[in-house]
């Protein structure tokens, strides 16, 4: 059995609270206190995992709806469903329309989600950061302590990783440490350039402090990957290249020895727990012990369509039945080339035969296959809150490397899946990125290499290796859809290559089939109305962005 790191028996346990987040002014509520929770270093430990946790369980007084979008599932639909890359099918069950078509108001409640999702991990952070302060645990043992400053610094790690998701979908933002008062008090506000300073001096100091091996947890080399992606992005963030830097983290990185999985599609199956050799870090699922109806289980019960008998040997979502959610763009299918082993995509509805004594209308029969019948599907999408059309998408299943499913994905369970959040693939195309943008330490030849592996993992052979004419930014664009597809990094690579409000169409890109350019506005999220009123700073943001 999958070795199971987080626990919900602490979690979000005394979570602080601050003003500038009013939702979360209630949440949680405990009759535990710090000294009841903080008596021992294992108390530590469980509200460290109740962190952890809240990455891939429902918040209830985060979620502005009853069905609770998740982290996981609210970055996925910014980050993938309003990009080239996925397609939200149930626009009006979860009021996904506008984030589908990039469209949205400052009212929207998946825009309150992401914005409260975001601050609750700071809270919590910041307060397990708090209780970490040396004279607080000076009567420890050394032991003791050092498992406490681990814990810390892990907190740490997650605040960043939440506060570099602020700074990519917001100009200024609310930024609170553990150094602030708890209660209401009236936050500093912080622009980009503010926030990628205090990220890049944050990582770099846990780097050195984190372990180097620990799955489900950040661990140094995790610190210097999210580095590398703080470095790609910090000319967008802060006006100024960060290429080099990017190529220094990145060699960090692979001073880890992690080697590019042969099987990609075991990268995002059921047994993905065992791809340390390229997962850097991820968020731990298990379908019995951190069951939910989000994280990796929407993901995978969310790709499986109506009419597709059997879907269980295809996604592995034993019972779950179709949630018709997520279904491919034909702009993302059309960026792959035949072989490419990473175009996990399936162009039919399959119906068991025996079932109709009557063939339904433009089903057919395939040669040797006495088991089911086929009917193709329109690689367009016709419309929303439809789900005949549009191809299927396999990347990510709850199948075993045996072929059978993880778990049960029905009532009390959920998807075995874990959801990598840095693999060795995305230092691969960083640094070649980054050397394509002037960045020193690292040649042409290991760029064009960097690539190359991953066509050679995709293809199964070295023989479509491009060339170094090949090697252009547009070709790094394409290859890191192609790579990274449905892993909540698409919306901002299309930023940072200027292609998402501007630059390039994609179906329904608007609200319109054929697709069309969108306000720049739309590079960022508003903060939500709700916040307006306790942070006032912030109404200034969302008029100057133009909501």
């Amino acid at each position: 059995m999958k070795r199971i790191i987080h626990i919900m028996a602490y979690a979000a346990i005394i979570a602080a609270t601050v003003s500038c987040v009013k939702d979360l002014d209630q949440y949680p509520q405990t009759d535990m206190t710090s000294r009841d929770v903080y008596k021992d270093a294992d108390g530590y430990q469980g509200v460290l995992s109740g962190i952890y946790a809240a990455f891939i369980q429902r918040i209830g007084n985060v979620s502005t709806e009853s069905r609770s979008q998740n982290w996981i599932r609210t970055m996925m639909m910014f980050q993938d469903a309003s990009t080239d890359a996925l397609d939200a099918i149930w626009l009006a069950g979860e009021s996904l329309t506008d984030v589908n078509g990039l469209s949205w108001t400052a009212g929207d409640p998946w825009v309150s989600a992401a914005y409260y999702h975001i601050y609750n991990i700071v809270a919590m952070t910041n307060e397990l950061i708090r209780n970490c302060d040396e004279s607080i645990i000076s009567g420890f043992s050394e032991e003791d302590k050092n498992r406490i400053r681990i814990c810390r610094d892990e907190a740490r790690f997650l605040r960043a990783y939440a506060y570099m998701q602020a700074m990519d979908f917001y100009p200024k933002m609310s930024f609170i440490t553990g150094n602030d008062p708890v209660g209401s008090f009236q936050p500093q506000t912080y622009d980009r350039k503010q926030m990628f300073g205090f990220l890049e001096n944050e990582l770099k100091d846990i780097a050195g402090t984190l372990k180097d091996v620990s799955y489900g947890h950040a661990t140094s080399y995790a610190a210097w990957a999210l580095l590398s992606r703080l470095y790609i992005n910090g000319e967008v963030w802060t006006g100024q290249s960060y290429a080099t830097q990017c190529i220094q983290a990145c060699k960090e990185v692979l001073k880890g020895g992690f080697t590019l999985e042969k099987d990609y599609q075991k990268l995002f199956n059921g047994d993905n727990h065992l791809r340390t050799n390229e997962i850097i870090f991820a968020f731990a699922c298990d379908g019995a012990r951190t069951t939910t109806w989000d994280a990796t289980t929407f993901i995978t019960c969310g790709s499986v369509l109506s009419d597709f008998d059997d879907y269980d040997k295809v996604h592995g979502t034993t019972d779950s039945g179709p949630w018709d959610c997520l279904r491919a763009r034909p702009d993302l299918v059309n960026t792959f080339t035949t072989g490419d082993s990473r175009a996990c995509f399936l162009s039919y509805d399959r119906l068991l035969d025996s079932l109709h004594a009557t063939r339904p209308a433009g089903y057919y029969t395939k040669e040797g296959d006495n088991l089911y019948i086929y009917k193709e599907r329109s690689k367009d999408i016709i419309g929303h809150d439809e789900t005949t059309s549009g191809w299927r998408i396999t990347k990510w299943t709850n199948l075993t490397d045996a072929g059978e499913p993880a778990s049960r994905c029905s009532d009390g369970g959920g998807a075995n899946t874990d959801f990598p959040v840095l693999r060795l693939a995305e230092i691969n195309l960083n640094l070649a990125e980054a050397v394509l943008r002037g960045g020193s330490g690292a040649s042409e030849e290991d760029a064009l290499k960097s690539i190359n592996d991953l066509r050679a993992r995709a293809f199964g052979s070295e023989g479509e290796a491009i060339s170094s004419d090949e090697l252009t930014l547009g070709f790094i664009l394409d290859e890191r859809l192609r790579e990274m597809y449905m892993e909540c990094i698409r919306r901002t690579d299309l930023i940072r290559f200027g292609k998402y409000t501007s630059g390039k169409t994609w179906q329904w890109k608007g609200g319109t089939f054929e697709g069309k350019d969108t306000d720049d506005r739309f590079a960022f999220l508003p903060i939500p109305e709700a916040e307006l009123s306790v942070n006032p700073e912030m109404k200034t943001v969302n008029a100057q962005l133009g909501y």
